[in-house]
C-alpha cells in the first residue's frame, strides 16, 4: 500500500534538518517513490511502499524531535473509485464519497 507523508519542520530547526537530511538514507523496507520539497516554507511531501511497520518506524523515529510527521494512505483515485463502488454493491447502498 502507498502512503504520503507531510513533513514540516520549524524555521529555526532548517539548518539541522538540512544537515541530517545530507546523510540520510532510507531504511531497508521503506520503498520511497518520489520526494518533493516546498520551496515557499518547511515542508517535505514523500511517497512511499511499506514491506513492514519496522520500516515505518525506522524512517520516522529519528526525526521525532525536530519535525513533525503526518501520514496519509493514499490510492490511485480510479482505483479508490472502483473499490468504492464494489463495497457499494456488496454491501446494498450507497457510501458517501
Amino acid at each position: 500500500m502507498l502512503f504520503m507523508d507531510i513533513m514540516t519542520w520549524d524555521p529555526k530547526d532548517n539548518e539541522e534538518i538540512e544537515k541530517r537530511y545530507m546523510s540520510w538514507e532510507y531504511p531497508e523496507g521503506y520503498n520511497m517513490i518520489s520526494e518533493w520539497s516546498d520551496v515557499s516554507s518547511c515542508r517535505v511531501f514523500i511517497v512511499y511502499e511499506l514491506d513492514n511497520e519496522e520500516a515505518y518506524a525506522r524512517a520516522a523515529f529519528p526525526w521525532r524531535d525536530i519535525a513533525k510527521l503526518e501520514t496519509i494512505p493514499i490510492m490511485d483515485t480510479k482505483k479508490a473509485v472502483e473499490i468504492g463502488d464494489k463495497i457499494k454493491a456488496e454491501m446494498g447502498f450507497s457510501l458517501p464519497v
